[in-house]
């Protein structure tokens, strides 16, 4: 019975993959100039009535690792069940620490993949909650995170690549279940073994009731079909940034941190796009207009805050009547610095 269940909730996760896929050919994506503010609420259950066996008490006591996290296009995964797990996700699994992970994933920024991250605060106990924001665009419209089980062998929550981004619309609000998974790399049935390598490693699994069907697993509970969610998420639209006046008259009401997240955000947008330089070719023998290449981009309309910088470019040759029209001539971005207009405000450190 328990394998039918996997087999239908796969058929399920199947089928809303396919809906999205459906929905993405259909035309219905997200608006590509976009720029959406999340909250990531992560709320986390550990406690002795729900998970009594082999509940940790000393060296340590239940507790969360930082959650780190990241809003990305479909190119990127972070982690994925029955797949392999990654080094530096296996660093993290096992340790805790983001060095790794930082140092892997600044190589998936640089060309794109990653928009923007994340690192959520240590819960202390094993109840508690940690929060913070990220942004989300039209061409990165998926979220991924984890965050340690601690302690543990290998063994976290997170989210694998959930789209924001549903049937043309941006999530409002979501409350997303998490359980147990484990990374495949350490051996260790309970909460305190000893990290033994798992060699040659697993893949990543979801931890059940009855996976690992062991006596000693900390996590099986042999009388009860599922566990109880040992964490959720949620995640949260704050605002939606769509055109110049919108972003302008927003950005002043962001908090120091925000702000400085969202210039960050309008600087990768123009780098992106400085070496973007539009080919329009024409044949020589029809009257189309013929237009010369983009000019450098002008210095930014401000030295911080959000401002502008533009390029143009003109006309070799106007079209004939039966010709094709000129182009736009001109183009507009957002520029800024993160570097503060008054000094009352202090610079948000990572």
């Amino acid at each position: 019975m328990q394998r039918v269940m996997e087999s239908f909730l796969v058929i399920l996760m199947m089928i809303g993959a396919y809906l999205v896929d459906a929905a993405i050919i259909r035309g219905e994506s997200c608006d590509a100039e976009a720029l959406v503010f999340y909250r990531i609420r992560l709320v986390t259950n550990w406690n002795r009535k729900l998970f009594p066996k082999h509940y940790p008490e000393f060296r340590p006591p239940p507790q969360w690792s930082i959650t780190y996290g990241q809003s990305h296009n479909a190119s990127f995964r972070l982690f994925r069940l029955k797949d392999y797990a990654s080094q530096a996700v296996q660093n993290f699994a096992e340790t805790g620490h983001a060095h790794a992970l930082e140092e892997h994933l600044a190589e998936q920024q640089s060309n794109g993949m990653i928009h923007d991250e994340f690192h959520l605060p240590k819960i202390p106990k094993g109840q508690g909650a940690t929060e913070g924001t990220f942004f989300v665009d039209g061409q990165h419209t998926k979220v991924s995170f984890m965050t340690k089980i601690v302690p543990s062998p290998d063994w976290f929550v997170g989210v694998d690549s959930y789209n924001l981004c549903l049937a043309g619309r941006w999530v409002d609000n979501i409350t997303i279940p998490l359980g147990p998974l484990d990374a495949g790399t350490s051996n260790g049935l309970t909460f305190t073994s000893p990290k033994w390598p798992t060699n040659p490693p697993n893949v990543i699994e979801q931890i059940t009731a009855r996976y690992p069907m062991h006596l000693a697993s900390s996590f099986f509970y042999p009388e009860i079909k599922h566990l109880p969610s040992i964490a959720h998420v949620t995640f949260t639209k704050l605002h939606e940034y769509r055109g110049s006046n919108n972003v302008h008259k927003k950005v002043k009401k962001l908090k120091t941190k925000q702000r400085a997240k969202l210039l960050k955000k309008l600087a990768y947008a123009n780098r992106k796009s400085e070496n973007e330089v539009e080919k329009v070719s024409f044949r020589s023998s029809n009257g189309d207009c013929m237009v010369s290449g983009w000019s450098e981009w002008s210095p930014c309309s401000k030295s911080c805050d959000v401002g502008k910088k533009t390029r143009s470019r003109s006309v070799l040759r106007y079209p004939t009547e039966n010709g094709r029209d000129c182009p736009h001539l001109t183009e507009t971005q957002w520029c800024g610095s993160a570097r503060q207009c008054t000094t009352n405000e202090s610079y948000f450190r990572w």
